[in-house]
Order: C-alpha cells, then structure tokens, then sequence
C-alpha cells in the first residue's frame, strides 16, 4: 500500500514539474524562495531589551496595534478643517447617483470573478476557489445577506473580523515593531461586498483627486512622481530661486486615519448618504487578532485605519489625501517656479513631497500638514522627513529636518552628482541579482528555463530603476553579461548572442537583453510625454524642448545628442538616442532641416533660432534662390518678410557643410517640401505611439530587427540535407508535452554544440575521445546517435516499434533523428506526430544513457515510454490529452 502510494507521489511530481516545472508559474519560482521563518517576528526591542520570549513579544504586539487603532479624533478640528476648504471640487449628480444605486446581482458575480486566486482565506477558511466555484449559487444568497446588513446598519460576526499578519519592510531594522506592515486577513464574503464599493469609487475617482496623486489611479504610475523630482534636480538652473524639496513622511498612515473623517471627507466631495452609510457599516464594529509565530492572541476593535488588505481602504484614503492638496494650494505656500510653472505637491498615497521656493516656506509647510494632521489622524514623522536643496546650501537641518545631498525615495536614490547616481541605484540591484542567480545555477535547468529566469530573477528586478533613470554604457553592459553568462552557468558561451535573443521559430531562445529593453522604456516615457506633454510630469521637458522646436520637431531631425545646442539631463539625451535607433533618416536635399542638424554646428553645436523657426523656416532649400544660389541677406529678408541681424544670418551659411551646397547647385530645384511634424503618423510612430497592448513588444522588435541574426548552422545544413522547413524544425518541440531538458537535446544537436567528446576535446586537449558506449570510435554527435552499434541496435528496434504499431511503411534516416519529420501526406499526420514524440523520447534515452555510464536498450527506453505515458495520464495540457488519445488510438500502453 505505502509502495503505491509512493508510486502515485511520484508520478504527481512528475507530471507538475512537466506542467509547471521552468515555467512562468508560482510552484517554479517558489523553488528558491528563502525560508518563511524571516517573515514572522523571532526577536523584538522592547523597552530597549531585546526578548525572544513568544510570551512578551506577544503581549507587546497586542498591547501596541490596540492602542495604534485607538481614536483620537476631535470632531471640532475636524469641522474647522473642512470647513476651511472652499474650493474642493464636487462629483457630478450622474456619479453620486451610480454610487448610491442599491446593490444589484451582477455586482456580486463580477466581485466574486475579481477575487485573487491561490490566497490565504479569513478565519472562516473559505477560499476565493471556493467561491468562484459556487458563484451561481451564492450569489443570490449573498446579495440579500448584504442588503439586510446595510438596512441594518452592521454586519455579521464573521465579516468584521481580520487577522493581521506582520510583514517585514525591507532594508529595516526588524527588532522594532514599527518596521513591520500590518496586512489584515480577511474574508472572502467581506471582500465582495468591499469590492462592490471598491469598483463604483474607483469610476469617480478621476474626477476628484488631482493628477498631482498617483497612487491606486489608473493610468498613473510611479515613475511619474520619480521623473518630476530628478527633473527638477536636473534642470535646477531654470529655477530662480534657491528651491527646497521635502519629503515627507506620516507615522503609519493607513492606520491612523480616522474613520470620521474619511466619512467627512467623502460628503465633502458629494457622495451621497446610501454610499456613505455603506461605507460606515462596513467599519462599524472591525476587529482584528495578530497572527505571531507562537499562534493568534485576543481581538481588539479597530476604531481608526483602514485595514491592508482591504479591496475598498486605499480607495477611501484617496479623497484624505486630496483634501490636504485641497489645503495646501489654497494656502500662501510658494512653490518651485520652473518652466513658466509653479509645482507644489506630488503624492504617491501617503507618500508626499512638498516643493519649496526657499527655506522660509519649510514652517509654514510643516504648519499646514499639522492642521491636517489635527483633523485627519495621520501624524508627521519629523525624524524620518527630509530635505533636498536643489541649489547649494550650507545649512545642515531647517525646522529640525535635515538637508541631505543624497536622498531615497520610492526606492530611487536621488543625487546632484549624475555620474554617480546610476551606480548608487543599480549596483545594489546588481549584486542583488547575482547573488540570487548564483543560487540558481544549484539546480540543473535547462537553457530555456535559465533564459526564463534571466526575465523573473534578472530583469524584472532591474525594470524599475531603470524606467526612470538614465541607464549607462558601463551598468548596461555590466547587466548583459551578467545574465548572458548565467545561461550559460558562466561557462563557454556556445551561440552568439545575437542568435539567443532571437524567438524560438527563427532558432533562438527569446533572450531579452537588457540594453534593447531600456531602449523600449526610453521608447514607452516619449509615449506618454507625447500623449500629455503640458501635464504637471511633463512641463518641464515640454519646456526643455520647446527651445529645440518641440518634441515633434526634434524628433524628425538630424541630430545627435552631444551636439544639441542646449543642456539635457542624462535621461532625456538617452530617450533621444533610442528614438534615433529606430529612426532612420532617409536624406534629400529639398527636405533637409536646418535646425538641430548634427551636419550643420556651429562651435561644434547644432543651430536652432527661435525667431526663424516661428517663420516656418526649416529647410536648408529655403536659403537658396531660383539659380540654386545662396541667397543674399537682403534677398531672405524680403522674401520671407522678416528682419534678422546679418551675423545671425552669416552664422547659418557659414555652418552649411560645402558637399550641401554643392549639391544644390547641382540638382533641379523645385519648391521645398515641408514634412508633416508628427511623429504619430509616420510609420515607425504608429508602432511606438498605439496603445495597443502589444506595444512593448512591437517596440522592442524594431530595435532587434538590426541586432539579432540568424542560427550560422541554418546555411551549414542547408548544404547537406536539402528542402530543410527550418520554422517548422524550429517550432517542432512545442507541439509535444516534453520538459525543457528532452526538447534542449534537439537544439543542442541542431547547433552543433551538443558535449559530445570530440567536441569537448576543443575546450580540454586531454579528454578521451572514445565513445561512451563502443569505446571504439570517436565519438562525435553522429556517430553517438546514429553510427555507433548500440545506438543502430536501438534506433533498428524503434523502427521495427514503429512499423509494428503506428506506420508499417515507416524508413528512418539521419535526418529524421536531427531534425525530426515534418513533412508527410496528411492522412498520415497522427502517424507523424507518435513518431516525432518517441524520435525526441529515444534522443533523450540515449542521452541518459551517455550521462550514467550505460549503454542504450530498447527495453529500458519502452519501459521509460510506459512511465510518460502514466504521468501525462491526468494532465489537463492539450498536447499530453492529444498524445493520450493517439496512444489509445493506436493501442500504445495506453
């Protein structure tokens, strides 16, 4: 009995790892997640003394989230507050009216499909599975449980209850309890309904918070916030004054926000009494219990906070924070002034930055988050807020916050000193990475699942720094060494790169290098500046480009980014050289443009001269008259009706390179042609500028296009086997349900680096070359699958399989075993496709059988064959249920 159930083990872990084994799948990354016992509280300052006692550290715990979710609201600061603001802006009558329509059933049904899967449940242990399953019939059940509970004005029991579990925050100290998040557990019941009221807020949103937040919105993102402060450290000169920014930091936000006040700030922009009573119910009587590692300890009410974990809480916190944006710009606060504009706050949720024209103004913004602090519950942290002057300062703290030339926020290390600011953010993230593939390189994968862990382990790490960040020369090919030799266990590198990163029907692996992605991230940032160029994240590169012609312009010209005749930051002079990647400029003398032309400086920099440009004067063929002659300044004036001064104008044709104006004298010349400025309609535009969702990818393929190449053994092969369908040869091993390993024999094979003897003997001179299992011949990968007696005797037996069970006509030939079979008449496709299964199979055996020191036999390879075909037995993977059914067909041990 205990053999069997071994047995059935087995062949269960056999059939996962073949289903999600070097996938993109959660079972396959767990492999090297780190134990979980750093994730639950061992040890803990108390007091100054530090205890493992379960104990003691339990009832600190307790004794801390109890009075952490104490109220301390006073109504009357709170009315003064609001009632300070008097421009706060109001939902339409249309919005209030959706978000206070009663419940209805395809509310339920849509919640319950937007349930996360493979989640820990609340206390009562029902899953999201659960309900997903049961949906249909639950659903009525559980709109009429939350319509009686909002009548009533309380919830059940079960749906106030949460179970917090502490996270550490990374890179703290985690003997202090305020370096662990609380996240709440809760149940699935109680998510549905908040997800309800998640989902009709998330709809009004837009209309109330300013674009200055960028937390929980959708179509904001993070690196927004990011990209306006090192715009501003960047671009600093443009700023009059000596400007401070101040980073702010609130104790515990999420949990110290009244639940009074986010009532009164959500009647405050409109919502309407069904709406708010649903939200009050909801918070009415919410009580949690910690989960430590000695177990669960006594519930405590929740009368402030919003829980984390709670599909409807950043939502609420939203409209908190718009109310201190609401109080800040109705206040004499003065903000930064750049660009024609004045910035005065950024907010990612809690996380707030304030930008200060100059120290004077440090009290009186500390002054205005008290008041708010006051009414809403969130506390200033004055230990942990900062300061960063964008001009040089000789004060080392304002207001007791002090002033830092290096400073961290949302994980970006921001520095005045740009050489060093990509170091200080990606060395980190490198060394980080290195050592997590190292770990990696314990197991014995396969190329393909190394390359997918190059994206998971490597890159996926490395997207965030570098979507706003200037990435160089030297950190962009320090990252694809890196990852290169990690496919290769930093060992002989046996395909170009160029070929690896090629998709798997054109011979590659689908490598991702990293220099062709921070191209496309450079790519996506133009995008969305195009899109929205005089947003609050765009105005000062919309103004930094304005003095070039406007991005449009820019991007049409011929220009090279050390010659461009005005300052750029690191990061905009990069986008601009990932633009010029991809596009190429075709010449033509009549619609060649004078400005920002690499081949027209002037001390080494491009020109460009405002007042010509706003006369529409582009084009070198403008400068010259009907006799293909430089015009005269006299001649321009008159003909364009404008005035320059002569030198401006003696700048211009001194700068026309010789060869250009040779050139117009010498060709017919006809009225000049204007281009169309923009970029969006051209074709290499309607690629990087769609919003279709494959954007990325078209995006990175155009900056591939010119790198990658083509496998060099496709032209080798052609010259000894003729009418080779190589997409089809390619693309052959995704049609069967094969781990990684069995397919990567084939590819070996096919590039001609299979570790063959004589092939190992390049590497080391010494080795013997005799074959594995002759010891008679050399062994090379024709001989090993082919020519060599045992492999004859095997692929003979296979044959006479073959002929017995599936084809009677069936020949093989060397080929076949190289490449596989994939051409054949078509009533003969099922036929093919068990020979093609068992040619990969008999591959992989003889393989196994060089690795262990034995030699290949049939029966054991039938008896292989045999186990295959019980693991694939229950799999829901359409190749293993089409392999089953031709099994049955054919009677083959099925």
């Amino acid at each position: 009995m205990y053999r069997r159930k071994a047995e059935g083990a087995f062949i269960r872990s056999r059939r996962r790892w073949m289903e999600e084994g070097e996938q993109n799948t959660a079972y396959f990354f767990r492999l090297e997640r780190q134990n979980a016992k750093n994730n639950s509280i061992q040890k803990l300052n108390i007091d100054g003394n530090v205890t493992d006692n379960p104990k003691n550290i339990a009832n600190y715990c307790s004794d801390f989230y109890t009075k952490l979710y104490e109220s301390k609201y006073c109504e009357e600061t709170s009315n003064l507050f609001l009632q300070s603001l008097t421009d706060t802006k109001v939902i339409e009558p249309d919005l209030k009216e959706f978000c206070d329509k009663p419940l209805l059933l395809h509310e339920v049904i849509s919640a319950i499909e937007h349930l996360k899967l493979n989640k820990s449940p609340g206390t009562d242990g029902l899953t999201s599975e659960f309900y997903k399953t049961f949906s249909e019939q639950l659903s009525p059940f559980l709109l009429h449980l939350f319509l009686e509970s909002l009548n009533n004005n309380f919830l059940p029991p079960t749906l106030t209850q949460g179970l917090i579990t502490l996270i550490p925050k990374p890179k703290k100290d985690l003997l202090l309890i305020d370096n662990w998040r609380p996240i709440c557990l809760l149940n699935n019941d109680y998510k549905i309904l908040a997800l309800i009221f998640a989902e009709r807020l998330k709809k009004v949103l837009d209309n109330i918070i300013d674009e200055t937040q960028s937390g929980f919105m959708k179509n904001r993102h993070i690196s927004n916030n990011i990209r306006l402060v090192l715009d501003l450290i960047d671009y600093s000169d443009y700023c009059p004054d000596e400007s401070f920014i101040l980073f702010l930091d609130f104790y515990k936000a999420f949990d110290t926000i009244e639940h009074n006040f986010i009532l009164h700030a959500i009647e405050k922009f409109g919502f309407g009494p069904f709406f708010r009573g649903a939200v009050k119910t909801m918070y009415a009587g919410g009580n949690c219990s910690i989960k430590l590692h000695a177990g669960t300890f006594p519930r405590f009410l929740l009368k402030r906070g919003v829980r984390q974990g709670c599909p409807i809480s950043p939502y609420l916190f939203l409209p908190c924070t718009q109310l201190l944006t609401d109080s800040i710009k109705l206040s004499s606060l003065k903000g930064i002034s750049i660009a024609d504009h004045t910035v005065t706050i950024s907010q990612l949720a809690d996380d707030t930055t304030l930008f200060l024209k100059d120290h004077s103004q440090v009290p009186l913004a500390i002054n205005l988050i008290n008041n708010f602090s006051a009414a809403s519950g969130l506390c200033l942290n004055i230990k942990k807020c900062e300061l960063f002057a964008l001009k040089h300062c000789d004060v080392l703290s304002i207001c007791n916050i002090p002033v830092k030339e290096s400073i961290t926020y949302l994980g970006i290390t921001f520095s005045k000193d740009k050489k060093a600011r990509c170091q200080l953010n990606f060395d980190p993230i490198i060394n980080k990475t290195q050592t997590k593939l190292n770990q990696w390189l314990q197991r014995d994968l396969s190329l393909r699942g190394r390359v997918l862990l190059t994206k998971a382990e490597g890159i996926s790490r490395l997207t965030y720094a570098a979507l706003s960040l200037n990435v160089d020369k030297k950190v962009l090919k320090t990252i694809d060494k890196m990852l290169f030799n990690f496919i290769w266990r930093n060992k002989n590198h046996y395909i170009k790169k160029t070929v690896v990163m090629n998709t798997y029907d054109k011979g590659g692996l689908n490598f991702l290098d990293f220099c062709t992605l921070n191209n496309t991230f450079k790519i996506n940032w133009l995008r969305h500046f195009i899109k929205n160029p005089t947003s609050i994240w765009n105005f000062i590169p919309n103004y930094i480009f304005s003095k070039l012609g406007g991005i449009n312009f820019l991007l049409f010209c011929n220009y090279n980014v050390q010659k461009i005749p005005i300052k750029l930051s690191s990061f905009h002079k990069q986008m601009l050289l990932s633009w010029s990647l991809i596009y190429k400029h075709n010449f033509s003398p009549h619609r060649y443009y004078i400005w920002n032309n690499k081949d027209i400086t002037y001390r080494h920099k491009s020109l460009f001269y405002p007042s010509w440009f706003n006369q529409n004067i582009l084009l070198v063929h403008q400068l010259f008259n009907s006799n293909g002659a430089l015009m005269s300044h006299e001649e321009f004036c008159f003909k364009y009706s404008i005035k320059i001064p002569k030198t401006e104008f003696n700048f211009v044709l001194k700068a026309i390179p010789k060869c250009i104006i040779t050139l117009f004298k010498s060709s017919s010349l006809q009225s000049p042609t204007l281009l169309p400025i923009d970029p969006t309609k051209i074709e290499i535009g309607q690629i990087c500028f769609s919003s279709s969702r494959n954007t990325n990818r078209r995006i990175r393929s155009l900056f591939q296009k010119d790198v990658v190449s083509i496998p060099y053994v496709v032209s080798f092969w052609n010259n000894l086997v003729y009418h080779l369908e190589w997409k089809k040869i390619w693309n052959l091993p995704a049609k069967y349900f094969l781990t990684n390993k069995v397919k990567e024999i084939s590819f070996k094979l096919i590039h001609k680096f299979y570790p063959t003897k004589l092939y190992l003997q390049r590497f080391k001179e010494d080795i013997d070359v005799a074959c594995s299992f002759c010891q008679e011949y050399p062994e090379d990968a024709v001989h090993l699958f082919w020519s060599c007696p045992f492999s004859t005797t095997l692929w003979s037996k296979v044959c006479h399989f073959i002929s017995a069970h599936i084809d009677p006509d069936f020949r093989l030939y060397l080929e076949n075993i190289m490449f596989g079979i994939t051409h054949c008449p078509s009533h003969k496709k099922e036929q093919l496709y068990l020979i093609n299964l068992l040619l990969f199979l008999c591959k992989w055996h003889i393989h196994k059988s060089k690795v262990t020191n034995h030699t290949p036999h049939f029966s054991i390879f039938i008896n292989e064959f045999k186990q295959y075909i019980k693991t694939i037995r229950n799999s829901d993977n359409k190749n293993a249920i089409k392999t089953l059914d031709l099994c049955i067909s054919f009677n083959i041990y099925a």
